[in-house]
């Protein structure tokens, strides 16, 4: 009985020992490099408006929430994650489920990005994470100068984004009229505000502090360790009570602020331009029939 005790215990300490570097070699490593996500397409946010969204010269004035969605976290082989790859949407959808944000009552805008693997370690996992922000400052990037449309903004991060939130801080114009609209950053439970104080930049004065801390939490799943889980182990995500009472003051008050202090943009001439007709006479040389208009870029 005791040798049966001791080849047991042998065993188990050997599993625990080996079981994440054996896991790791029986899944290998990816042998492709994924292409870079251009998000001027749909298919490579997780979350975009179906619809145009109403411009900030509307009423009320309307706020975005652009999400920061976790990197991955279900055990897969090494090298970097497409931003496209069923993995991503699959866990960002049950974050968001778990939140209980949803398209119907908010403008989600969250970015696809090629995600570091959980397997990936040391130096291969840092430079994963490092194309992974350069994702979301693309993505960012993308969403100021194409898809804000003078509304407020508000960052909402997800457990273990905090990476990538710091990617997206570094791309928002630090002009007045953008930081009035800004209503700052929503992070995870646990979180130290006063270390987002200087990343986050100035934001509406609707709000004491830009930084606020919500009930967003992530765990490692169940027996995780026992089970091989690679460098990270897979996580579910859940809230406690308040998460959404958080969300919507937060863009209440912003957008309230908005309409009783901040001069109402006016409508930028593209945002109609291209519904109606436009009669351009031609452009003649003198003594000429010749029309010179597509030289001059019509």
């Amino acid at each position: 009985m005791r040798r049966i005790l001791i080849a047991a215990a042998i065993i188990l300490i050997g599993w625990f020992a080996l079981k994440d570097w054996a896991y790791g070699f029986v899944v290998g490593t990816a042998e492709t490099t994924p292409e870079t996500p251009d998000y001027y397409y749909d298919e490579v946010w997780l979350e975009r408006p179906g619809e145009t969204p109403p411009g900030g010269w509307e009423e009320p004035w309307g706020v975005d929430l652009f999400v920061i969605p976790p990197p991955v976290s279900t055990p897969t082989r090494a090298g970097l994650i497409p931003a496209s790859s069923d993995l991503l949407k699959s866990e960002f959808a049950k974050m968001l489920e778990s939140s209980g944000l949803s398209d119907d009552s908010y403008m989600i805008y969250a970015p696809g990005l090629r995600s570091p693997s959980p397997a990936s370690t040391g130096s291969m996992r840092a430079a994963e994470m490092e194309t992974a922000k350069k994702d979301v400052a693309e993505a960012m990037k993308r969403y100021v100068s194409a898809e804000n449309r003078l509304r407020g903004l508000i960052i909402v991060a997800s457990p273990d984004s905090e990476p990538l939130v710091a990617a997206a801080l570094q791309q928002l114009p630090e002009d007045e009229t953008f930081r009035q609209r800004f209503g700052g950053i929503l992070l995870p439970e646990g979180k130290n505000l006063s270390r987002w104080s200087e990343p986050a930049g100035a934001c509406s004065p609707a709000f004491d502090g830009c930084a606020v801390k919500t009930t967003l939490n992530a765990e490692s799943g169940m027996l995780s360790w026992i089970k091989p889980n690679l460098a990270r182990s897979p996580r579910t995500y859940s809230v406690e009570e308040g998460f959404l009472a958080t969300v919507d003051t937060r863009i209440e008050t912003l957008s309230n602020w908005l309409e009783l202090n901040a001069d109402k943009p006016a409508e930028p001439f593209d945002t109609w331009a291209a519904d109606e007709v436009v009669d351009v006479a031609p452009i003649r040389r003198p003594n000429a029939e010749e029309d010179i208009s597509g030289e001059r870029g019509n």
